[in-house]
């Protein structure tokens, strides 16, 4: 009789406090890296880069709106925590450029806000959101950034 009481009171305990996930970089290996590789590069048409256009998504409201979306985010089984923090791993580890100042972090509220509302329209509101967020070339024009080297690069989807 104390065993099975003893088994139900850790049930109980176990069940009252989530369990600690993995770090945002196993979380990426587990459930992103199959399709957009372990370099973020993906594969020239069926499967985006990550390499580039996260940043310039992140940039803009809709596309962090869009970012959290698409299927692999909004219908993943990570938290909304876990899932924020992939997404922050995956901006500072994942672009070929630095996060510019005042990069916005993204955070469990605002996935919660955006994942219940998976995006149908995959591919069309990709190339809409990059082709509003390319602004034209210039200095001081999001379109420029450094890489990780510090050498000037200009943005391409």
């Amino acid at each position: 009789m104390r065993r099975p009481l003893a088994l139900a009171a850790a049930l109980a305990v176990w069940a009252a406090n989530p369990a600690v996930g993995y770090q945002p970089q196993v979380n990426f290996q587990l459930n992103c890296m199959g399709c957009h590789l372990a370099d973020g590069s993906g594969e020239p048409g069926r499967v985006p880069s990550l390499r580039r256009s996260l940043l310039l998504l992140s940039s803009l409201p809709a596309g962090r709106d869009y970012i959290i979306r698409v299927p692999g985010v909004a219908q993943s089984s990570l938290s909304n925590q876990e899932t924020a923090a992939l997404l922050n791993w995956m901006a500072r580890n994942l672009s070929d450029l630095e996060p510019p100042p005042g990069f916005v972090d993204y955070s469990a509220a605002e996935v919660e806000r955006s994942r219940a509302r998976p995006l149908a329209r995959i591919a069309e509101t990709r190339a809409r959101l990059l082709k509003e967020g390319a602004p034209s070339p210039g200095p001081g024009s999001r379109a420029s950034g450094r890489d990780r080297a510090g050498k000037k690069v200009r943005l391409r989807h």
